[in-house]
């Protein structure tokens, strides 16, 4: 038991600064958030949105739906990797507009501080921080759980 315990705690030091992985977007109007999955795809990293979640207003999910016309829209890509904490010479694509614009990103923790702009240095620009998700957490909550009910009964079906 005490090795199982020491496992989760190196994984957890070792893996807490990575980009890859579940996030949170924390700038959503009305209640509302993407959740992004951060992947590796060759030598850049992308994100799509995989759920769009509704929260409380400590950003608490209520519940989630994967059953959104914006579903693996890409919102991010092309970050390279500059150390541990920062990727650079990404792009964030606005979903509304299909527009453009330059992004880096530079970890701390479970916050994700994405910072995009109009120029390439990052002068004119805004901030967001999104919050590290954790599959199993996202599992609790919405479309997901019916989605393995449903699977689980047709996989049953079958083997009758």
């Amino acid at each position: 038991m005490r090795i199982i315990i020491l496992f989760m705690i190196v994984g957890n030091i070792l893996f807490a600064n990575s980009i890859l992985g579940y996030w949170m977007t924390q700038e959503g109007k009305n209640g509302k958030e993407a959740i992004v999955l951060i992947e590796k795809e060759k030598n850049t990293y992308i994100g799509k949105i995989k759920y769009i979640a509704t929260v409380d207003k400590n950003f608490n999910i209520i519940s989630y739906t994967n059953k959104d016309e914006i579903i693996d829209f890409e919102l991010v890509k092309d970050f390279q990797k500059v150390d541990d904490v920062t990727y650079k010479k990404g792009r964030i694509i606005d979903p509304k507009s299909s527009r453009e614009y330059y992004a880096s990103v530079k970890l701390e923790g479970n916050k994700f501080i994405l910072k995009g702009s109009l120029d390439p240095h990052g002068i004119l620009g805004a901030k967001r921080v999104w919050k590290k998700i954790d599959k199993e957490y996202i599992k609790k909550y919405g479309d997901e759980k019916l989605w393995w009910i449903k699977e689980s009964y047709l996989l049953m079906r079958e083997c009758i």
